[in-house]
């Protein structure tokens, strides 16, 4: 038994453990054979057990014919690594659709092509001439002339190993840390046993060459076997991350371009074809300026308009700059949003709003002036009622009209004026006014003085003034109360609460309930805008609503954000020109609503 072990060389015994090791992890690959590159993977490393097998096996066979028919097995296993490591690399990476084309299809073609070349070798000698044994270190090893076919095979396995490490290779730089390490190690292996196989190819080093290549898989499948076991391989695979890059673009529903730094178009999903009525495939490579002259992929926010189908479609464009990894810009996305529709709707919105308001107005305005005239110079009673009636209903539809004209200019104020409200004078400052209009109703207030909420000052007051004098108007009993006062904010720090509670019947189910929903329907509506304009004017506001009606009355629940430090009052911008006496002159001396200039909405 020791004289066989003596007999056997190393080099075999170490190909033989390579092709064994190779073998093992093909056992614990195969579970993993139906996700994303797994069975690409295992054939890979089942032709590099076929390699490193066969090679320990023909290095103990020392007759020559026998021997030249171990080289079979060997060049089968060569010549198909590189296609399962190819197609492991393009279903790994996401590019699944490759497989199935006809340039994967003319590769497989060829290393066929190349087996039966290696097969029939011995009836033509294309691939090698002059096979004799030259034992070395006590191996079988073979020596033979490598003719040019020999070299355009090795030259195509070569090639296919590196394209599959370039694609790996891509996945690092481009997506980041998740798949980095993983793609990394599997783009590296090949490196270790690719050299010793061109010092072979090229028959550089020992005398006669030896070809080492199966000896190294151990290093190349450390590396395979660290992304398999430390970095969840099959687990975090980047084709998913390549396929939901592009369905992103795909699904999103827009019209989507990517230019390069010159311009020049290099992707685009196919409503941006459409857009720019040329196919994919005409269109790449393409300056952006011949299919959208009128847009400027480096000019931000914009607006493009184009006839499609006869019917002008209007776009808003936003455009982004494009980066790489050192954030170096590289190019633009363009992203076109159709706001057709929403153009039309602001436009028909628009003109129906100033009908209603302007128009309307005025000349419901007229026809109350002649009611009340009318109601003057009428004896009967009867007569008298009718006309009364006629012009309270004609004053409340110019009362909404005013609300809404109310609302209008001071949800489109700007932003900017947002800042920090002093709570207690603006509340007190609502009181007085109310008071004028309704004497016997009382509001109670109890809010302390250093309170303050981040709001625009105008928006706040028209959703308070509007809570207030619902819970006024609609009070039962003859001295109607509405109490305003501030609750313990609880853990909350960032948020203040206001309650306005009042003691009338409540505000109905299905005026309450038609706030939730998304539109009004004829059978479930609300009476007015009172509710509507605190519902837009908080949610504006940055806030939250809530109402909670009971037996007792009504109390809706107002949440603003917190200004910040607490303060006093004085502290507050314009918080002594509306606080006590100051507000009440304001107030009284403030245009009417009805003169203030109509804004346009041409």
């Amino acid at each position: 038994m020791t004289s066989v072990l003596e007999s056997i060389s190393w080099l075999a015994a170490a190909s033989v453990l390579s092709g064994v090791v190779s073998a093992g992890f093909i056992w614990y690959l195969w579970p993993y054979r139906n996700r994303l590159g797994g069975r690409f993977f295992i054939a890979t490393i089942g032709c590099e057990a076929l390699w490193a097998l066969s090679y320990g096996v023909a290095l103990l066979v020392f007759d020559p014919a026998l021997r030249e028919v171990f080289e079979i097995p060997i060049w089968v296993a060569i010549n198909f690594i590189g296609v399962f490591f190819l197609a492991f690399a393009l279903e790994y990476t996401g590019r699944r659709k490759l497989l199935r084309s006809k340039t994967m299809a003319a590769v497989v073609g060829l290393q066929i092509l190349h087996t039966l070349v290696v097969v029939t070798n011995s009836l033509h000698h294309v691939a090698w001439s002059g096979y004799r044994i030259e034992p070395t270190f006590g191996a079988a090893t073979v020596v033979y002339a490598h003719q040019p076919w020999l070299f355009v095979n090795a030259a195509g396995f070569i090639l296919m190993i590196a394209v599959g490490s370039f694609l790996l290779a891509d996945t690092v730089f481009s997506y980041g840390p998740l798949y980095r390490s993983q793609a990394a190690a599997i783009a590296v292996s090949p490196v270790f046993p690719g050299l010793p196989f061109l010092l072979w190819l090229a028959e550089i080093g020992a005398s006669p060459p030896v070809n080492l290549t199966p000896l190294v898989f151990p290093v190349h499948l450390a590396f395979d076997m660290y992304a398999f076991f430390s970095r969840e391989m099959f687990d975090l695979v980047p084709a998913a991350r390549r396929t939901a890059d592009r369905a992103a673009i795909e699904n999103l529903g827009s019209p989507v371009v990517i230019v390069d730094s010159g311009h020049r178009i290099i992707e685009l999903n196919e409503e941006a074809a459409r857009l720019v009525d040329a196919t994919a495939t005409a269109a790449l490579g393409r300056p952006v300026s011949e299919y959208l002259p009128d847009v400027d992929p480096a000019g931000g926010k914009q607006t493009y308009s184009r006839r499609i189908d006869g019917r002008k479609r209007i776009y808003a464009v936003t455009t982004a700059p494009l980066t790489d990894a050192s954030e170096t810009r590289v190019g633009d996305t363009i992203v076109f949003q159709d706001i057709t529709d929403e153009r039309q709707r602001e436009q028909r919105l628009a003109v129906l709003n100033r009908v209603l308001r302007h128009n309307l107005r005025n000349d419901l305005n007229v026809v109350q002036g002649y009611l009340e005239i009318a109601a003057e110079r009428i004896d009967d009673p009867e007569l008298d009622r009718m006309i009364r009636t006629a012009s309270r209903n004609t004053a409340g539809v110019v009362a909404l009209g005013e609300k809404a004209r109310q609302i209008e200019g001071a949800m489109q104020a700007d932003t900017g004026d947002t800042g920090p409200v002093a709570l207690l004078p603006l509340v007190e400052s609502l009181r007085d006014e109310l008071r004028a209009s309704h004497p016997n109703g009382t509001v109670d207030v109890e809010i302390p003085s250093d309170t303050a909420v981040r709001a625009r000052r105008s928006l706040l007051e028209i959703v308070l003034e509007n809570v207030l004098e619902n819970a006024l108007e609609h009070g039962d009993s003859t001295t109607p109360t509405a109490t305003v006062r501030l609750l313990d904010p609880g853990a909350t720090e960032d948020v203040l609460t206001v309650e306005i509670r009042d003691d009338g019947p409540g505000i109905p189910e299905h005026e309450l309930a038609v706030l939730d929903d998304t539109e009004e329907t004829a059978l479930e509506h609300g009476s007015g805008l009172g509710l509507w304009i605190v519902k837009w004017g908080v949610d504006a506001l940055g806030g939250s609503v809530a109402f909670d009606v009971s037996e007792v009355g009504t109390s809706v629940r107002i949440d603003l954000p917190k200004a910040g430090a607490v303060f006093e009052a004085s502290e507050v911008p314009g918080a002594s020109e509306v606080h006590g006496a100051s507000g009440a002159s304001e107030a009284s001396d403030a245009p009417e609503a009805s003169d203030a200039p109509e804004p346009d909405h041409e």
